[in-house]
């Protein structure tokens, strides 16, 4: 099977979870680049590794015409209720259904590191961008800065090992940034900036944040392997260390986006 085809199993098993208590989160990180963007109505954007469609959303109430793949259909089958009026596909990170400069702005949230090939997601990203259109991608921030390296590497003992065979062509980490920059750059993209945009995740208790974590990639790749008994009480112990005198859990995240433009 194909990155799309393992990662499109793995994020469809719970999308109202992931859409409702974990992508909803992302709001604040989804708003930041929005305004950085200002993009004008009628914009033409893409968004890969859409999700469930917030981010399209709220481009949507701009004015700007969206499309979104990602390789769930579980993902995307929520984003087309959400979103009506956009184009969604199922597909493939590294190979990229549209013609050259197809796009005014293109932007991968969180996305590129779960493919196969990042560097050939990259590239994909940049060949789909018009004559001066603008390319987003984001990473997360580090251990030093966020949550959520930390919950990965508490689901990593869970994990299967790795198949040597299928490892991405290059290395490329949550936190990576200064190398998702370099894959830009290489492509032929302008670099404009990098920014960090922190904001803390909030649950009402551990239940709920059981539900929205347990709905990611990750955690259901650990499922599979470890049983979902052992996957949760992994995570309640992270909770629990995060847990606030009015019974709430607190993530602090942060992410970093790179904001580059397409030449001409």
């Amino acid at each position: 099977m194909g990155s799309a085809d393992v990662q499109g199993d793995l994020w469809s098993a719970n999308p109202a979870g992931w859409a409702e208590q974990a992508e909803s989160k992302q709001r604040p990180l989804f708003e930041a680049v929005l305004a950085r963007l200002d993009p004008a109505p009628g914009t033409a954007l893409l968004d890969a590794g859409c999700g469930s469609g917030l981010f399209a959303e709220l481009a949507a109430e701009r004015g700007v015409r969206v499309t979104g793949l990602d390789a769930a259909p579980g993902l995307i089958d929520y984003a087309r209720r959400r979103v009506p009026a956009g184009e969604f596909t199922v597909g493939e990170l590294e190979a990229l259904p549209y013609p050259d400069g197809a796009f005014d702005a293109v932007t991968a949230f969180n996305a590129v590191f779960y493919a196969a090939d990042p560097r050939r997601v990259i590239a994909e990203m940049a060949r789909v961008t018009g004559s001066g259109g603008h390319v987003v991608v984001t990473v997360g921030s580090g251990p030093e800065r966020s949550d959520l390296p930390k919950l990965i590497d508490v689901l990593r003992p869970l994990l299967a090992p790795a198949n040597p065979e299928d490892e991405a062509a290059i290395p490329v980490t949550l936190s990576d940034i200064d190398q998702m920059r370099a894959e830009l750059e290489r492509t032929g993209l302008d670099l404009i900036d990098q920014v960090d945009v922190p904001y803390p995740w909030l649950y009402d208790d551990v239940d709920q944040a059981l539900y929205g974590q347990t709905s990611s990639g990750p955690s259901e790749a650990a499922i599979r392997h470890s049983g979902r008994a052992a996957v949760e009480e992994a995570l309640r112990g992270f909770f629990a260390e995060r847990e606030q005198p009015d019974g709430t859990i607190r993530m602090d995240l942060s992410f970093r986006y790179a904001l580059a433009r397409q030449p001409g």
